[in-house]
């Protein structure tokens, strides 16, 4: 099926889990997932993925905080699983918070499980917030010397007031890895990434070490966010 570029939409969904039981729950789904919803009309992508600890950078797992991320023939599909998915709904309800970006491409390089998923839409979104989205999987032999600096890099984003969110996610700990941040603008994001020297190096190892075996960058505009539930703020 060709992509429209008109269409496309992609959905990051946050999952944050209350209590020891809903977030063993949600550690099982990761793998399943991707089973539950693989008829969905109109999704195009899907991974589910867990959080490291502390601000979602740790090596160690949070087992109380999920990720999907879905790309959509269009948002018309998107709305109506988030709307009528059962299966959603029995996730949401084991939530503290739910929170879904809604955004759409401005520019992707590299692949994901061999492709690349997105399609750059046609339409700008003026004075937009910007979503970020790294991904890479590490080389096995590469783990260790990746880790002993991905630490540098993660603490340095919270040094710059434009960033209003991120979390490092993934599919396998350790060795499948992304990154979501949200952004002010198209601009705080370019001095974090060209100008920032922790972040600037670590990309001058990664390419020098031959760490990653696949890596993907893309970028976006923040078309909306909504809360399927939100707990912290009833």
């Amino acid at each position: 099926m060709k992509k429209n570029s008109q269409m496309q939409v992609t959905t990051v969904v946050l999952f944050r889990l209350q209590g020891n039981f809903n977030k063993l729950w949600g550690f099982g789904q990761v793998p399943l997932a991707s089973i539950y919803l693989k008829n969905i009309s109109g999704l195009q992508f899907f991974k589910s993925m867990g959080s490291g600890s502390g601000a979602g950078f740790g090596s160690w797992p949070d087992f109380g905080q999920y990720t999907w991320l879905m790309v959509w023939e269009s948002s018309s599909h998107a709305e109506s699983f988030f709307r009528d998915n059962i299966y959603l709904s029995e996730y949401v309800n084991r939530c503290l918070s739910t929170r879904v970006l809604y955004l759409k491409n401005i520019v992707s390089h590299g692949q994901w499980s061999g492709i690349n998923p997105f399609v750059v839409s046609e339409n700008p979104i003026e004075n937009a917030k910007i979503a970020v989205l790294t991904r890479a999987r590490i080389r096995t032999r590469k783990v260790w010397q990746f880790w002993r600096q991905v630490g540098k890099t993660s603490d340095a984003l919270y040094q710059f007031d434009e960033l209003e969110y991120a979390v490092g996610i993934g599919e396998l700990p350790l060795i499948y890895q992304a990154t979501i941040s949200v952004w002010s603008s198209i601009d705080s994001v370019n001095r974090y990434a060209y100008q920032h020297e922790a972040h600037k190096k670590v990309i001058q190892l990664a390419r020098k070490n031959n760490w990653y075996s696949e890596e993907l960058f893309a970028r976006f505009y923040l078309e909306k966010e909504i809360y399927l539930c939100d707990s912290f703020n009833e």
